[in-house]
């Protein structure tokens, strides 16, 4: 497991820089796949959307059981099992426990795929939620494993930043892999050459699955020779370390710090879903303007935010030591909240997209910093588990945010300019709240890191 001297390895309590061992290449290999699986996963959406209508009319469903596919039969299992999965990858190999999801993932998005009617794809998708619900508490407990001080910020860092900015590669994927079907077929089993296009999108986004899961089988986290030894001291320590005792002890800095980010969620949430409806609704702007500004924003605001997370860090290391990726956090979460304002003052889509890009900067480079702050919170038994309700947290809030901004511009009606005051007042007064509950966690955080190193000492003992 992770050392039970690590932290952020920029600084020590005192100041004073601390050295680390540079990542070697398979630590650099094992973040590839890594990456790899969370671009797989993010697949089986994109055919759900770019295949909606031959879906709805072949199964005969309306909008309505449409929306409940992409939406609650994801997120509600998602949810369920997210804590479960998080249990059993901090008792045995994570490697495992990972690869078990990544198979129950393919094997579900096969099964949507041979789905004959709504309750057969509802239960599908939602088998795909509870594969997906592991992934990225399994993910963030396995990068200390591979990373060690600045190395292991710069890879959540480049986590976040690579899934953000190969998201579109991913939809462009989809749309060749559903174009060139057709060109397939003649060369596919005689018992597929008549299946619709859309049942065949999905069994070809189940394959790749093939080929991950023996990849994830063989990332670098330990010696085979090692892995019967690591596995039994893994689930020992498991044992000896309480979740609900630890949060208990640490209630100030868990409570503060989950709540933080929570509102930070929310806040990002309120304003990402309703930029685009107010260049629309209330600037006249077109599809393609949209979309060419959005992809534009989000491409620097992720760029700009790495390096303001990455060397950041490194600038306030000898100031704030353990704290500072709290301190990020909360520095991001009060400028992300002061940069959402101008967004009311625009008075054209080139200026709400650049202020976009402004707040989202901020935006980013917190959540660049939150996995690192996370894990170095989280003792290294039950890491997954200490991720897994954080994120669970973040769900539930960001969910809420558009109902919430939706709400209060109903409410506002019939101001012209109802939903933009609604989006950007939702958004600042969360993200300043984030910024309050991050500073009142900073003053406990540093004690709570103290206490996570020694519990994985008596869990090790």
């Amino acid at each position: 497991m992770a050392s039970t001297t690590e932290g952020t390895g920029f600084a020590g309590s005192g100041g004073t820089e601390i050295a680390h061992p540079r990542a070697s290449v398979g630590a650099w290999w094992g973040l590839a796949v890594l990456l790899m699986i969370g671009l797989y996963t993010f697949m089986d959406r994109q055919i759900f959307g770019l295949q909606a209508e031959p879906i709805r009319q072949a199964l005969g469903l309306n909008d309505f059981q449409f929306g409940l596919l992409q939406g609650i039969s994801v997120a509600l299992f998602a949810m369920l099992v997210g804590y479960p999965i998080a249990w059993l990858s901090d008792r045995y190999d994570r490697r495992l426990v990972l690869a078990g999801c990544i198979a129950v993932w393919s094997l579900s998005v096969a099964a949507c795929g041979l789905s004959r009617d709504f309750n057969e794809l509802f239960l599908a998708s939602a088998l795909v939620g509870a594969g997906e619900a592991g992934l990225l508490p399994i993910v963030y407990a396995l990068i200390p494993e591979l990373f060690r001080g600045p190395q292991r910020q710069l890879a959540n860092s480049l986590l976040m930043v690579t899934s953000r900015l190969a998201v579109g590669l991913v939809i462009a994927a989809c749309g060749w892999m559903i174009v060139s079907i057709d060109g397939w077929r003649p060369h596919l089993p005689e018992v597929l050459q008549t299946l619709p296009t859309w049942r065949l999108a999905f069994f070809a986004t189940a394959l790749p699955g093939l080929l991950i899961v023996p990849l994830v089988l063989w990332l670098p986290i330990a010696r085979r020779a090692d892995a019967a030894q690591r596995s039994a001291a893994q689930a020992a320590g498991a044992v000896k370390a309480s979740v609900l005792r630890f949060v208990r002890q640490q209630r100030v800095t868990c409570i503060s710090f989950s709540l933080s980010v929570g509102l930070l969620v929310f806040g990002f949430g309120a304003s990402g879903a309703f930029i685009p409806v107010v260049a629309a609704r209330q600037m006249g702007a077109t599809p393609v303007e949209i979309g060419n500004a959005m992809g534009i924003a989000t491409f620097v605001a992720a760029l700009v935010g790495l390096l303001f997370a990455n060397v950041g860090m490194k600038a306030m290391a000898g100031r704030f030591g353990a704290g500072m990726a709290v301190q990020i956090l909360m520095l991001s979460a009060l400028l992300s909240g002061l940069s959402a304002i101008p967004l009311y003052f625009a008075a054209t889509p080139t200026q709400l997209f650049a202020a976009m890009a402004l707040h989202h900067t901020f935006l980013m480079a917190g959540a660049m910093s939150f996995p690192t702050a996370l894990q170095d919170l989280s003792p290294a038994p039950i890491r997954a588990r200490m991720v897994a309700i954080v994120i669970t947290v973040n769900m539930v809030l960001g969910s809420l945010s558009p109902a919430v901004v939706g709400a209060i511009s109903d409410a506002l009606k019939p101001r012209a300019d109802s939903l933009t005051l609604a989006m950007v007042a939702t958004a600042t007064v969360a993200l300043l709240a984030s910024a309050a509950l991050m500073a009142f966690c900073s003053r406990t955080y540093v004690a709570t890191i103290a206490a996570a190193r020694e519990s994985e000492r008596l869990a090790a003992a």
